[in-house]
């Protein structure tokens, strides 16, 4: 049976210090509200201990849970660490916090182990002080702009290339409004910001990262697979925001913020009024886009529900682009396409496929490329009769080098008008890595459930989407721990079950 060690204090500021820290293996200790727990030392809890806090517990020292279960019960309670030198929040089992204050500690604060603070509306204090994310991941549950609480403090994402970067997750829903990360390089802020205008489904949160590179922009973030341009033009930073568990993602703008020398710093040839954003979309980099504040070293987003991998360059030296735009659209009964190059190099020219399942593409066409040129180019394809292939077509071109190597554009969908169903359910890019989109047809404006199922059957998320009458574009993600494989999408529309598949690559 465990040992209940009840704290009372309810008419005490605070209880005596206990000295040479406080170490727990299996017993409940209760600090009750009002009553406050100082420790000077480490605080270590293992085995099935608990602190059960609805009070305040304050160390000088670490922080260490090895608990085979939840050392905390935070409903009301806050951790403070105020110790003089470096304090580390670590151990071999994840901490949850309601509050976690580290405003009076002097040295900074460092993650040794994952962590979670805000539940029950909890708050994150950081006053002046920094908080070293040391590649763990950080998770704020209390979704209000307020989660975050500092004057000047900071969190540091950046580590040492080996170790990797940390991440904020910031559990923010359905809610809006401006969500501040102040990332810090360590030595100055590069703060990331959310502007959120409309909210995402109620279970989502945003994940946040930076670092810094080299001169030439290694190592790369995960998932991307090269540079491919001139990293004299790139500035030395780059910035990571995601979406998790969100059906459909908030609508928002990026702020993001950079260091003067990471811009201005030989070998780099960068006007840093010409600096521009530019997103890894899983195969290239997207076209230069938004705008740069000089005074403030900050740049923003101009495209809403963009999330992904950020570098910025200098516009007139972009990162290669394949293709600076792709669209296709039904005209009649034929499918036709335009896209466009903001330069060349060895381009033989495009290859035009299609695909009744988006997975099985055929060739109908090529346009020939211009070789090498840095000028911008445009180009047109119109499938005739298109119509005649299916109601719903799945477009990419494949653009070949000279040399024989292939690229593919990303999937792009025609959706020819149905005579006898007006409801329609589809999604592209598929097969995708994490962002896709979802295309649905429907004869009036109504509220359906759209549900995912993985290959066992089981649900891995379900939430509302309301639509128009007529074709719906609505961007949606993978979530960052779903595993590769085919998925099913249903949802009722117009009275109709309409199933599609999602494949995960």
């Amino acid at each position: 049976m465990k040992q209940a060690l009840p704290i009372c204090g309810l008419l005490l500021a605070a209880v005596p210090a206990l000295g040479q820290g406080l170490s727990n293996q299996g017993a409940v200790i209760t600090i009750q509200s009002g009553a406050e727990l100082s420790v000077v030392g480490d605080v270590s809890v293992s085995g099935t201990g608990i602190i059960d806090n609805a009070g305040t517990l304050s160390l000088t020292g670490n922080w260490d849970n090895s608990t085979s279960a939840g050392v905390l019960t935070p409903a009301t309670g806050t951790v403070k660490l105020n110790g003089s030198a470096a304090q580390q929040i670590g151990g071999t089992a994840a901490t949850t916090f309601h509050s976690l204050d580290i405003s009076a500690a002097t040295g900074p604060v460092k993650l040794a182990a994952d962590a979670s603070v805000g539940n029950s509306n909890g708050v994150l204090t950081l006053g002046a002080r920094q908080l070293q994310l040391n590649s763990k991941v950080l998770t704020v549950n209390n979704g209000a702009t307020t989660g975050i609480s500092r004057t000047t403090g900071s969190l540091v994402s950046e580590s040492t290339s080996s170790a990797g970067y940390g991440r904020l997750v910031w559990v923010i829903g359905s809610n809006t409004g401006t969500y501040t990360v102040p990332m810090n390089s360590g030595s100055a802020d590069v703060a990331m910001v959310a502007n959120i205008t409309a909210g995402g489904s109620s279970a989502g949160s945003l994940s946040f990262a930076t670092y810094p590179t080299s001169a030439d922009n290694l190592p790369l973030p995960s998932g991307v697979s090269a540079l491919r341009g001139n990293a004299n033009y790139a500035i030395d930073r780059y910035w990571i925001v995601q979406p998790n568990n969100y059906t459909l993602a908030p609508t928002s703008t990026l702020t993001l913020g950079y260091l003067t020398a990471e811009w201005n710093t030989a070998p780099n040839s960068i006007v840093e009024s010409r600096l521009r954003l530019q997103r890894w979309n899983g195969l290239n980099w997207e076209s230069p886009q938004g705008s740069v504040s000089v005074a403030n070293n900050t740049l923003t987003t101009d495209l809403q529900n963009t999330y992904g991998i950020f570098t910025a360059a200098d516009q007139n030296n972009p990162l290669p682009v394949e293709l600076r735009a792709f669209a296709a659209q039904a005209q009649d009964n034929d499918a036709v396409l335009n896209w466009s190059t903001a330069s060349e190099a060895n381009n033989e020219g495009f290859f035009v496929e299609v695909s009744l399942d988006s997975k099985v593409f055929q060739r109908v066409g090529f346009v020939a490329g211009k070789g090498t040129t840095t000028a911008a180019q445009q180009y047109r394809y119109t499938d005739a009769n298109a119509a005649n292939r299916g109601a719903l077509l799945y477009y990419r071109l494949r653009q070949r080098d000279a040399d024989g190597t292939d690229r593919f554009s990303p999937v792009r969908v025609v959706n020819f008008p149905r005579r006898s169903v007006a409801s329609s359910l589809a999604a592209a890019p598929n097969p995708a890595r994490s962002q896709y989109t979802l295309y649905i047809g429907a004869a009036t404006s109504q509220t359906v459930q759209l549900t995912v199922h993985d290959a066992l059957g089981r649900m891995v998320s379900q939430g509302p989407v309301v639509l128009q009458a007529g074709e719906n574009k609505l961007p949606a993600f993978f979530q960052d721990n779903q595993p590769v494989g085919v998925y099913l999408l249903t949802a009722v529309i117009d009275g109709k079950v309409l199933r599609t598949r999602l494949v995960r690559e």
